[in-house]
């Protein structure tokens, strides 16, 4: 799955990219010297309803704390300067760190951290930085995405492994109601004999699981 079409498709605009309408509506100076943008940030995403805000961040740039410290500064400032325009009112409750790396395993407690924005942190191929590659065990990571219906579809083979290991309906009927029968004759005598036989017994393990 390549990230920037995830976004894409999900109604996403990435006001980066000064042609759309929406990024013209929004003050980026605030985060950065729009001269000198941050080698770092890859992509700011604005969902459809302006309610949600992605910033896109390459987690091998530097210390995965460093990076998520200095972008909760940045984004602070940012809310500040444009907090009483339209867009960036009704969204600054709602601000994602959405951090990619490719290697190692960095330290994901930040994920808890709250403090100005929420972080998720996922693996990704980051060597095409236009085209960011997400397996879908990531993807699922992401609010937005939406898994698959055929990744709920029941496993035949499984179905079938399992019906094999049960005992059929007819068989722990025949038991239960043969035991009823052994009950009833004996409560007659004062005598209860609740004792299965070994082929009995081995049914009832199954349909246990045992």
């Amino acid at each position: 799955m390549i990230l920037q079409d995830e976004f894409i498709s999900n109604g996403y605009v990435n006001i980066l990219d000064d042609t759309n309408a929406i990024a013209k509506k929004v003050d980026l100076e605030g985060l950065y010297d729009v001269e000198d943008k941050p080698q770092e940030l890859l992509g700011i995403y604005i969902s459809k309803n302006r309610d949600e805000l992605f910033f896109v961040l390459d987690g091998e740039a530097m210390e995965i704390n460093e990076l998520c410290d200095k972008w909760d500064d940045h984004i602070r400032v940012f809310t500040l300067i444009n907090g009483e325009g339209s867009i960036v009112c009704k969204l600054k409750y709602n601000i994602v760190q959405l951090i990619i790396y490719s290697n190692g395993k960095p330290d994901k407690n930040r994920e808890g951290n709250l403090f100005i924005t929420r972080k998720i942190i996922l693996k990704g191929d980051l060597s095409n930085k236009d085209q960011i590659v997400i397996g879908d065990d990531e993807a699922i990571e992401l609010p937005f995405h939406m898994i698959p219906e055929n990744s709920f579809s029941p496993d035949s083979e499984q179905i079938n492994a399992l019906e094999e290991m049960l005992p059929k309906d007819t068989e722990i009927s025949n038991v239960l109601k043969k035991q009823v029968r052994q009950v009833r004759g004996n409560l007659i005598k004062d005598v209860l004999n609740k004792s299965w036989e070994k082929e009995e017994f081995e049914i009832i393990r199954r349909w246990f699981g045992v």
